[in-house]
């Protein structure tokens, strides 16, 4: 079962509670935060906001999210990396691209930046003070900049709430990107009736734009249809690795490591070595 420090740092994160904002910190704050957690609330903490191999990671999913597209953008290809309505996992159709002009989506958590301020407060236990400073996910901004001098605009879809909305575009801006307008670049959790669920927004944007990359660090920030509740956790990894749609990683879909909460971290002992499972995964 997923820890509960990561269970609370995702739910503050859906609901709109820890209200995100331009990077801050002060010497006083950061003192207070220091005190050292019990090691488990580390785990996951560990490997995403203070290795190398994470940022490494991240880096290189940027780097080949801007080749990609790039040069898709040099193509202009006939149809979008989003599903369709009425796609499935087994069957996908994707949106036609027709004129439109060209976009890539974008989650943010964990995805554009680092909600390193507000893991640290959790982490560090009760009595630490709330931060809500960021840091950029290696590679984003720099490939985010590169498919805007190439007529690629970035368009933000988030889970962040709707009330939210004016510290998502300060944090935005306090890294140095373009500030998204609503409803037209930059896409809430209470802009329409799915809230959390992802599908119906990134239909509206691909009805208006060519999308031809998306990256987010959740299987929903893809499709939706990997959230299945009939998906047992094996499964989910299965329509991962060896459905139709998985010739899309790192061809318009491109993930990013999370480790600290979210979809991924679902399964008992049981659900994640199941019992005489000795085949491979597809490749």
């Amino acid at each position: 079962m997923r820890p509960s420090l990561f269970g609370l740092a995702a739910a503050l994160l859906a609901s709109g509670a820890i209200a995100q904002s331009a990077p801050q910190s002060t010497p006083a704050a950061t003192a207070q935060a220091t005190a050292a957690p019990a090691p488990a609330s580390l785990s996951g903490l560990q490997f995403l906001y203070g290795s190398g191999e994470a940022a490494a990671i991240s880096r290189q999913t940027y780097a080949a999210l801007e080749g990609y597209a790039l040069a898709k953008a040099a193509q202009r290809p006939a149809d979008s990396v989003v599903l369709a309505e009425g796609a499935t996992l087994q069957a996908p159709a994707y949106v036609p691209c027709g004129n439109k002009p060209l976009a890539a989506v974008f989650d943010i958590d964990e995805t554009v930046t680092l909600n390193t301020g507000l893991m640290k407060s959790l982490a560090a236990g009760a009595g630490a003070p709330r931060d809500s400073s960021v840091l950029t996910v290696p590679g984003a901004v720099e490939a985010i900049r590169a498919l805007k001098a190439a007529g690629v605009t970035a368009i933000y879809n988030t889970n962040r709430t709707t009330n939210m909305a004016d510290g998502v575009i300060a944090t935005l801006v306090s890294i140095g990107l373009d500030a998204p307008v609503r409803g037209e670049t930059l896409f809430l959790n209470g802009d329409d009736a799915l809230r959390g669920n992802k599908d119906g927004r990134r239909a509206l944007i691909a009805g208006k734009w060519c999308v031809i990359a998306m990256a987010g660090d959740q299987l929903g920030d893809f499709s939706e249809l990997f959230n299945a509740k009939n998906l047992s956790v094996a499964e989910r990894r299965q329509a991962a690795l060896a459905g139709p749609t998985a010739v899309n990683w790192g061809r318009g879909w491109f993930a990013l490591p999370n480790t600290a909460y979210g979809t991924a971290l679902e399964g008992t002992l049981e659900d994640i070595f199941p019992a005489g499972d000795n085949t491979k995964d597809a490749n």
